[in-house]
């Protein structure tokens, strides 16, 4: 058999998929992989959802995704750490991944068909507790407060509980569901109180969690632990090492178990054995909640705890009210490069997800599609945006990036081991993109670690509601000054943009032009053609105008039949040049169209200098007066031509 530094063929990745509500687990599970890796020289790519039972399926759907992000084929094995998993989707994924690619995969503390299992027998230390509380504090009546119903880990601490009573002549006196969470539990024991339910010796609660809340609800209705009630816990989370009392709880040797996952892992790339199960015995840790003293080390990390409580309650207070801050300052982002150029001031500054880490959004994330609604994503696209980065402390320039990559820039470093954690971003009803840490697994232990994900979630979809009301308020300002015949500014259009293009030009010291055209004899087209085709005779003089100027002239309908234009003055060019152009357009025009009735029009131009102060009306007026010979004229032509007086 090859040893793990003779295995061939090797990427030296392995993935870890788990959830991230069981933080504590993970703070020495995960540490446990990762020193093993580092040992290894291999990257470890951590894939975290925060699913919870009873989740809304939206915001399921949307967590999930995060695994599409898997290759199965670009990692040595899997590990999945099974026992954290919350929903049904999370263990169809598991069994996903096993049926469909040739790899190995590790499972903890859930036996998986088709996968290797490492895990930590339920059973003996809860059979110890339960013996140690008969014969050691006299407890005779005893309640067992459930994990979920059908779990297979609460089922087993269930049965040592009832065994080691049975081996002393005693029964469970009764069962009370707390789903394994605080509040559930807290729930249950309130009603339990309310309902008039004697008290036990004993509540023997499936986890640490269940039992602080049934000490907690216990108190709070008069009733003390360990003077009226003993109660004891599962998992000994770091909330069970500073509570008040000290919470008697079973230990599991995690750290331990997750090297062991990571080694096994790596020998069965050359020896596969699914069948592979090495199971740790569980540990019993007596103290204050059963009536025991703590020893001084717990005792101490108590203290320590109630030292560090107001800087540690300070710091989460703080976070709160940065994420307001940067909110407000934020709050009139208008794109997602302006959101960067915010966040080199205000996140850049801060370390809260470690010295390296990205926001990788969607790239239709800030967004609308052609009927101004907001873009859904219904997956990861295959380019990604890096909305903000900080690499090595120091923000990085906003890019786009291959999704392949993962972690943007990843490429294996030789002689080092890192340590990459990817966690979605989502509202319930929206993919937003997803978090990726470098080397920071400790932020992914803390228990507000979700807490900065939601801010950062919350705050991402406030500046995408401002975005999109400032588009759709844009494109309501376009629709209220746009006329809708030509395409072009109407007279509040004309008042606005235009006047404020001359304003800044002149500003800036550019001499400009504007250009005034009517149509000739419109009236006689309306009344002898009637209005359709009058409509076309503005459209189609409109289209002239714009065709026979620069792209970046401005122009608008003033009113009925007169067009104006706006750019800046060509010193090199006459009016009459500008007429010529004009006319040439129209003729154009005219002849593809097929129009049956003479059409033509007048060009009027006035030069506004910069230090000019009027109104666009002034310069209106000014240029409709310098084309009033031209209009005669043309009027006069039309006459002859049509053979009959028309009124001028």
């Amino acid at each position: 058999m090859k040893t793990i530094a003779e295995n061939t063929n090797r990427k030296h990745k392995i993935a870890v998929i788990t959830n991230g509500w069981s933080s504590e687990f993970l703070s020495m599970a995960l540490e446990g992989v990762r020193e093993e890796a580092q040992k290894d020289l291999s990257d470890l790519f951590v894939f975290v959802t925060f699913n919870l039972s009873g989740g809304s399926p939206g915001q399921s759907k949307n967590q999930m995704q995060i695994m599409d992000l898997i290759r199965p084929e670009e990692y040595d094995g899997i590990i999945l750490f099974a026992n954290t998993f919350n929903i049904p989707e999370e263990h169809a994924l598991a069994r996903k991944l096993i049926g469909k690619h040739n790899l190995p995969v590790i499972s903890t503390e859930l036996k998986i068909p088709g996968a290797a299992m490492v895990g930590t027998g339920n059973y003996q230390g809860v059979y110890d507790l339960a013996c140690h509380l008969i014969e050691e504090h006299g407890v005779k009546s005893v309640v067992y407060v459930s994990g979920y119903a059908g779990n297979e880990e609460s089922n087993i601490r269930r049965q040592a509980l009832e065994d080691a009573l049975s081996a002393h002549g005693l029964s469970l006196t009764d069962t009370m569901p707390g789903d394994f969470g605080f509040y559930r539990s807290s729930i249950q024991t309130a009603q339990w109180i309310e309902d008039k339910k004697p008290i036990p010796d004993a509540f023997v609660c499936a986890n640490d969690h269940m039992a602080l809340a049934v000490i907690s609800t216990l108190h709070k209705h008069g009733i003390e632990v360990p003077g009226d009630c003993l109660v004891t816990g599962f998992d000994q989370i770091y909330e069970a090492k500073v509570s008040y009392p000290l919470l008697a709880t079973v230990s599991r040797p995690w750290k331990e178990m997750g090297a062991t996952a990571f080694r096994e892992l790596i020998r069965q790339i050359d020896d596969p054995n699914p069948d592979f199960e090495k199971i740790y015995d569980s540990r019993f840790i007596p103290s204050e909640s059963c009536g025991c003293e703590a020893d001084e080390t717990a005792r101490d990390v108590r203290l320590d705890k109630m030292r560090n409580h107001y800087a540690e309650s300070n710091e989460t207070t703080m976070v709160d009210f940065f994420f307001q801050e940067i909110r407000v300052a934020m709050a009139q982002t208008g794109s997602k490069e302006e959101f960067h150029e915010t966040a080199e001031q205000t996140l850049g500054k801060r370390h809260f997800f470690g010295r390296n880490y990205c926001i990788c959004t969607e790239p239709q994330f800030f967004e609308l599609n052609e009927d101004s609604e907001p873009i859904v994503s219904t997956g990861f696209s295959s380019e990604m945006d890096v909305l903000f980065e900080r690499r090595d402390g120091e923000p990085a320039p906003l890019r786009t990036f291959p999704l392949a990559e993962l972690y943007p820039g990843y490429h294996q470093e030789e002689g080092r081991s890192n340590v990459y954690i990817f966690s979605p971003m989502n509202s319930s009803d929206m993919l937003i993109g997803y978090l990726a840490l470098k080397n920071s697994p400790e932020i992914l232990y803390d228990s507000r670690f979700k807490r900065w994900i939601n801010n950062m979630e919350s705050l991402l979809i406030t500046i995408r509601q401002y975005i999109f009301a400032q588009q759709v308020n844009r494109k309501l300002r376009e629709i209220y000054m746009t006329d809708f015949l030509t395409g072009m500014h109407n007279r509040t259009g004309c008042e606005n943009v235009l006047y404020a293009r001359i304003s800044s030009e002149k500003a800036a010291g550019h001499e400009m032009l504007l250009l005034f055209a009517d149509i000739n004899c419109m009236k006689e087209i309306n009344d002898g053609y009637g209005h359709l085709n009058g409509d076309l005779a503005i459209k189609a003089t409109a289209q002239a105008l714009r065709h026979s100027l620069p792209d970046d002239w401005l122009f608008g309908r003033y009113g009925g039949d007169e067009l104006i234009a706006v750019g800046r003055n060509d010193s090199s060019r006459t009016i009459e040049d500008y007429r010529r152009d004009f006319s040439a357009a129209l003729k154009k025009i005219v002849d593809r169209l097929k129009i049956s009735f003479h059409l033509s029009a007048s060009l009027g131009a006035y030069i506004i200098a910069p230090d000019n102060t009027g109104t666009i009306s002034d310069y209106i007026r000014i240029a409709d007066a310098s084309m009033y010979e031209e209009k005669q004229k043309a009027h006069e032509a039309i006459r002859r031509m049509m053979g009959k007086p028309l009124p001028q």
